[in-house]
This record gives structure tokens, C-alpha cells and sequence, in this order.
């Protein structure tokens, strides 16, 4: 069977073999980065929807779990965007939970959706997330991440806090810096 939405195990310097999930099917997310190794976002948005079912998702697992002998060391939600947007999220970390019982699971998130509680409960039901933050100063991250039109940064960064005080599992913190853009004294020193 052909996989659309699993691959890996791919090597991750924190989650060591990490078999990830596309929860996405092609790049949806709420930015458009200027450094996405996916390419140009193809839907911008914020909205929430069953962007690729958990049914979907539940066939390509049990068909790989099948076919692997050896576990990974992550089952990982991310793929071609900003997996929070899909709307059965919780669903998507529980079948994993129920086909790996054993195995920790991992969200990517670019972290405009961590100002939603509901999200945030959501993520609950995950062992580490990696949320990203690639500056404080308002024009570097317009600049770098090209957020949906009306998103803010002090949103953001308050929801990233919010999520912190609330969140019992792992925080991986994901920061990139690209030069000349938000690689300033402002930015570093805002960040630590």
C-alpha cells in the first residue's frame, strides 16, 4: 500500500526515529515562511477542519504497523503545515496512542493556535510538542513567517506562555534564525 499521509521513521536530533503523520495532505497553515522546506503555503488560514480524517490515518497506521517490526522512538503529528488546524487532532492522538501503546507521541506546531484553550487541551493528550517562535519584534516576524492577515505576535507568544504553565509533558522550544532577518540584538535578547 502506497502511504499518502505516514512516512518515516526519519531521524530527528531530539526525537530520535520519529515515524511522522501528515495531518495536512498538502500545506495548509496559518504562515507562510519564508524558510518551509514544503514551499509556498497553498491555503492560509486559521480555520480548523478534518483536513485528513483519522480514519484515513488510522488505515496507513495499522497497515504499517503491520508491515515494521521495529517501533519508532516518536509517532510525530506534522507534515505539510500547521497540523493544529486539523480539527480531529484529539482523535488523531488517540487512535496513535491506542496502535502505540508504548510509543510517545510528539505535535509540531508553529504555535498560532496555542491562544485557543480548546487546542491547548487538545495537546494534552501528546508526550512532547516542539512549538515554534522565531521572533518577538513585530516586523522580523511579519517578515520571516508571513502569519494569515490580522494574526498578531503578542497573540502568539501569550498562548505560547499559556500553553508552558499548562502543558505536563515535554516543550522542545524551536527557534530559527535566519541571517539579516531576525538574527538582531533586539530579537536574541527578547527571546532569552
Amino acid at each position: 500500500m502506497s502511504m499518502r499521509y505516514i512516512f518515516g521513521p526519519v531521524g530527528s536530533s531530539r526525537l530520535g526515529r520519529s515515524l511522522g503523520i501528515d495531518l495536512l495532505g498538502r500545506k495548509i497553515c496559518s504562515f507562510d515562511c519564508l524558510y518551509c522546506e514544503v514551499g509556498p503555503t497553498a491555503k492560509h488560514t486559521l480555520l480548523r477542519s478534518p483536513y485528513v480524517r483519522a480514519e484515513a490515518i488510522r488505515e496507513e497506521l495499522l497497515v504499517w504497523r503491520d508491515e515494521h517490526i521495529d517501533l519508532p522512538d516518536y509517532v510525530t503529528l506534522g507534515g505539510s503545515g500547521e497540523p493544529c488546524l486539523n480539527s480531529e487532532l484529539p482523535e488523531i492522538l488517540a487512535l496513535c496512542r491506542e496502535l502505540f501503546p508504548s510509543t510517545p507521541l510528539a505535535v509540531l506546531t508553529n504555535s498560532t493556535l496555542l491562544g485557543d484553550p480548546q487546542v491547548r487541551a487538545e495537546l494534552a493528550g501528546a508526550d512532547a510538542v516542539l512549538p515554534s517562535l522565531d521572533s518577538l519584534v513585530p516586523t522580523e516576524y511579519e517578515r520571516l513567517n508571513q502569519p494569515v492577515p490580522g494574526f498578531d505576535l503578542h497573540t502568539l507568544a501569550q498562548g505560547l506562555l499559556e500553553f508552558c504553565r499548562e502543558f505536563p509533558g515535554k516543550i522542545f522550544l524551536e527557534v530559527l534564525l535566519a541571517k539579516g532577518i531576525n538574527d538582531t540584538e533586539q530579537n536574541l535578547g527578547l527571546l532569552k
